[in-house]
């Protein structure tokens, strides 16, 4: 079986979110994008609420994410999504984020990173102990030499015509962003002309760990169709970010 491996250019909060919704509704069994966000954002978890965020800066762009969890603000910083049926996970949820922290890792080690992944602590769960994801590491986060968090993620598991498929977000920091300073940052160890290298080797490991082909591929038609409407009817829709 193969994991198309979907490499795109940055782009706008609310096209990344439906993309993202797109391959989670999709009929491939397994899809790994990675893209960036142009310009910077903050994505917040399903469950968080936008009052708690009034204080962000003005023309900040935000978006609410299908996964739970605190908010992330997107700067400078690789972004994936996989998207697959949720037989090719361990049944347990945790085991399913080890599993693919510890490939995060060995991407991060590849090109000279120090990463390691908390075995303890508050595990990955809906409702964020935070507001920021990044501002307490818990079980399976992935935090540097100086115990700050670097990686974070979060799922969601739904039922599809085709069967049970898991949306597995996650977030590597390249440079702090000005509204988390506090996180982790791959740039204060591996020189930027690496970073390219590490996005390669994100999509080489998270293959492996879940034995699967990798097969660089691009969204579908009726993939690309699907986000464009997602995008108009949900992620554009002020209702949706301000549901809670």
């Amino acid at each position: 079986m193969r994991l198309r491996h979907i490499d795109e250019a940055a782009t706008v909060a609310v096209a990344n979110m439906a993309r993202d919704e797109a391959l989670l509704l999709s009929e491939s069994s397994a899809a790994l994008r990675l893209y960036g966000w142009a310009p910077h954002a903050v994505s917040l978890g399903y469950f968080q609420r936008l009052a708690d965020f009034a204080d962000l800066p003005a023309g900040t762009q935000v978006v609410r994410r299908l996964t739970g969890g605190g908010a992330i603000h997107h700067g400078s910083e690789i972004t994936y999504a996989l998207a697959l049926d949720a037989r090719l996970l361990p049944a347990d949820v945790d085991q399913s984020y080890a599993l693919m922290h510890d490939a995060i890792v060995r991407a991060v080690r590849a090109i000279g990173g120090d990463a390691h992944r908390l075995e303890h602590g508050p595990a990955p769960g809906a409702r964020p102990h935070d507001r920021w994801c990044f501002a307490v590491p818990g079980r399976h986060d992935l935090v540097d030499a100086a115990g700050r968090k670097v990686c974070g993620s979060a799922q969601r598991r739904v039922r599809t015509p085709r069967g049970p498929r898991v949306l597995h977000h996650g977030s590597l920091v390249l440079h702090r962003p000005s509204l988390t300073p506090f996180v982790g940052a791959i740039a204060d160890e591996v020189e930027t002309s690496r970073h390219m290298e590490l996005r390669e080797r994100i999509a080489v490991e998270l293959a492996a760990c879940l034995s699967l082909e990798l097969d660089r591929d691009d969204l579908t038609a009726a993939e690309r169709a699907l986000a464009a409407s997602l995008q108009a009817s949900r992620y554009e829709n002020p209702a949706f970010a301000a549901m809670r």
